[in-house]
């Protein structure tokens, strides 16, 4: 009885997900195994997100969309979204074995989050019509998604959305972005765990790389590159080091942020 033609704006999390590389994954298995496979990877990560309270957007071919808060009131939705996204994740883990078993393939998802206000309702024809959300949140989480590749990283979300879970959930800040079609910058963070899941040793390499970062943003380029060349094995700080060995050579002007301008969506 909430649902009703035409939109109302809420505040909301916004949720996308795409299998990483799915293409050229599409292209080695019969179309058989692919509608299987698919399915069975769908119906996996939609669980999840119904079971911590999504309402599921649409599929885009192996791209999940859903969003939190709308139809129903949740005062704890950004913490929803990133559960599932953790959940999803694990799950998507756990299930390898298997996948690599029956079809020969090994899945990777990315996923984008971000939190904020947003125009949800009915939208679409008077005789088809779809319940959805539309906005500059949303545009953002797609973004986010997309970014995922640039950074390696399998979950991102935005300043919003980490402002309410950062007390539940570890994470550490990836960057401060502007992302194609959009002028202001982001601040972007990556979910990396629930607190009593993660370890001192990677509290500390997280520690690590917040230091980095800061040293990075303040042009302390030798300090910046000692810290990100102590991260073995972190493809984040690999990116990084990459950034302040062509930055160190360069005359930045005084205004320097630190912002990076995204190139693809």
């Amino acid at each position: 009885s909430l649902l009703r033609l035409g939109g109302e704006k809420r505040g909301i999390s916004s949720f996308f997900s795409d299998v990483a590389g799915f293409t050229s994954i599409s292209e080695k298995l019969s179309h058989e195994d692919l509608v299987n496979l698919l399915n069975e990877y769908l119906s996996e990560m939609t669980d999840i997100i119904l079971s911590h309270g999504g309402t599921l957007d649409k599929y885009e071919g192996d791209a999940i969309i859903a969003f939190w808060n709308a139809p129903l009131d949740q005062s704890d939705h950004a913490f929803k979204a990133c559960q599932a996204a953790l959940l999803c994740q694990k799950r998507l883990e756990d299930l390898t074995p298997d996948l690599i078993k029956r079809y020969g393939r090994r899945l990777a998802m990315r996923i984008g989050i971000n939190s904020g206000e947003a125009v949800v309702g009915n939208m679409g024809s008077k005789s088809r019509f779809d319940y959805t959300a539309m906005g500059d949140t949303v545009n953002l989480a797609s973004r986010l998604e997309g970014a995922c590749k640039q950074y390696n990283i399998p979950i991102l979300v935005g300043e919003t959305t980490f402002q309410e879970i950062k007390d539940v959930f570890v994470s550490r800040e990836v960057d401060l972005i502007r992302v194609v079609g959009r002028e202001k910058p982001a601040r972007v963070y990556e979910i990396i765990g629930d607190k009593d899941a993660v370890s001192i040793n990677e509290l500390e390499k997280i520690e690590i790389f917040h230091n980095a970062l800061r040293a990075y943003r303040h042009q302390q380029w030798e300090k910046a590159l000692g810290l990100f060349e102590s991260l073995e094995g972190d493809e984040l700080a690999k990116l990084y080091i990459k950034r302040a060995q062509q930055l160190k050579n360069c005359r930045l002007p005084e205004y320097w942020s630190g912002v990076y301008d995204l190139k693809e969506k």
